[in-house]
Parts: structure tokens; sequence; C-alpha cells
């Protein structure tokens, strides 16, 4: 066996391949945040069309007064989810991540409103940093825009209107809360009912 054949390994450029691992993983997220941001617009438009039907086709278009909460109502648990109940309609639960960020979006200055007489809107980045503050870790931006559709999805499967939850390209997101509004955070040591 005097001939025998040696394998050769191939040759891996290591550093090459990371940048390039790194490239494809960039441009992955870029297209999830323009997916993410297509979503919401497309559930926007749904909600209108929805709304167009329901008050018959030519009518006028829903006067977006059922977009608004004006009380809202958090119960924390001990293991940090809540229960939350938006003019006290149904209760919907929240896991511990989702409830800081709606709480968050709840808790918007008035200033940032505009004359709407809404809570302010929260920056992508100021909630992608407020996010890296409470967990300590950094976290990608692209997870505040899943945080998002979480919470517009729980919003919906609690028959609310996701659009409570409302996004603006440069501003960032909000809730659809009136500044004035009455807003309870209790601990969950007290019975709900």
């Amino acid at each position: 066996m005097g001939s025998e054949l040696q394998m050769q390994l191939p040759r891996i450029n290591i550093g090459a391949s990371i940048r390039e691992l790194r490239r494809k993983l960039r441009l992955v997220l870029g297209i999830l945040d323009a997916l993410t941001d297509k979503v919401a617009e497309i559930e926007r438009e749904l909600a209108v069309m929805e709304g167009a039907r329901n008050v018959g086709f030519g009518g006028p278009p829903p006067s977006g007064d059922d977009q608004i909460a004006y009380n809202l109502d958090i119960r924390t648990r001990a293991n940090g989810s809540v229960e939350v109940a938006i003019d006290s309609g149904e209760k919907f639960s929240l896991g511990p991540r989702l409830a800081e960020v709606f709480r968050f979006l709840a808790s918007g200055d008035k200033e940032r409103g505009g004359n709407d007489g809404l809570v302010g809107w929260r920056s992508r980045e100021e909630i992608n940093k407020f996010l890296n503050n409470s967990t300590g870790k950094q976290l990608r931006a692209c997870y505040v825009n899943n945080l998002v559709h979480l919470l517009r999805m729980a919003l919906s499967k609690a028959h609310y209107d996701s659009n409570l939850i409302q996004s603006h390209r440069q501003k960032g997101y909000r809730l659809a809360l009136k500044h004035s509004s009455s807003v309870r955070l209790n601990d969950f040591s007290t019975t709900w009912q």
C-alpha cells in the first residue's frame, strides 16, 4: 500500500468566513426590520378595511375614537408578568419582558405626544436602551420591533385594537392612551375579580 491517497482538508479563511456571516446577519436583520414595519402597515390597513366593511361600503371611515385608551389597569404578579385591562375591558396577560415594554410605552412624556393629548412617543433607540439597562444585555435593535409586534398580537387576541400601539417611522412607538387617563399599577397580591 505504498500508493496511499492523502486527503487534504480544505483551507478555510476563518476571518473572511466570520466577516461574511456577519454581513449576512446584518442583511437578514435589516430585512426583518423592514418586514416588521410592513406587517404593522398591513395590520393598520386591514383594520381600516375591516372598519369600513362594518360601516358599509361607501360609508364614513371609523372615527378612530375606539383606538384610544382612556383607562389602563395593570396588575403585577409575583413572577413579573402582568394582567392588563384597558377601559375596563377584557383582561389579558403579558410576560415580564412584554410587560416592561408595555409600561414603558404607557409612560411616555406628554411633551413628546404632540397636540393630540396622547402619551409621548418612545423612539426605537430609547426602548432598546431601556431594555438593555433592564436586562443587562446588549439586545439587537430589531428586538424592539419584534416585541411591539408581540404586544399588538396580545392586544388582538384579547379583542382590543392592535393599533392601540401606534408606530411612526421617525418617532417610534407609543400607546394610544390619553395622557390624563387613569392608570392604575397594582400589586397582584390583591384579588382581581
